[in-house]
């Protein structure tokens, strides 16, 4: 299964802004991605609770109540998300910020704006 066959694969987007969820959703939609989204890091936990089989997370970097950074933290230090892959998803597009992200815990980068093509060479990247 491939990225773009990935028939039965959930993903969650965590972001504080609408357009961005949306975007990102439709394209997973038709990449054939199962497609849930979340306003923020807090409500990002709550919805885990609830649904803990997820095979990816899209998490924004920048969020008013609980930063991407915070969440992927509290993520890699809970056993049963330790190994999620999860992608930055993120406007902060300078080196030392790409390479502060991948040593905090995140599995890949994806700089906003997004396309679908940048955001399927950052999924096929982690589903080959």
């Amino acid at each position: 299964m491939t990225a773009t066959t990935a028939t039965g694969r959930r993903v969650l987007v965590v972001d504080d802004v609408l357009i961005n969820r949306r975007l990102a959703t439709a394209i997973f939609t038709k990449l054939g991605w199962q497609a849930a989204d979340v306003d923020g890091g807090t409500t990002a936990l709550g919805w885990l609770a609830s649904n803990p089989a997820v095979d990816l997370m899209l998490l924004d970097i920048s969020m008013p109540d609980l930063s991407g950074e915070d969440l992927c933290r509290q993520l890699r230090a809970n056993p049963a998300f330790a190994a999620l892959p999860i992608v930055a998803y993120t406007a902060h597009a300078m080196q030392v910020d790409i390479d502060r992200f991948l040593a905090s815990g995140f599995n890949a980068v994806l700089i906003k704006p997004i396309t679908m093509q940048s955001l399927k060479d950052v999924v096929t990247g982690l589903f080959p």
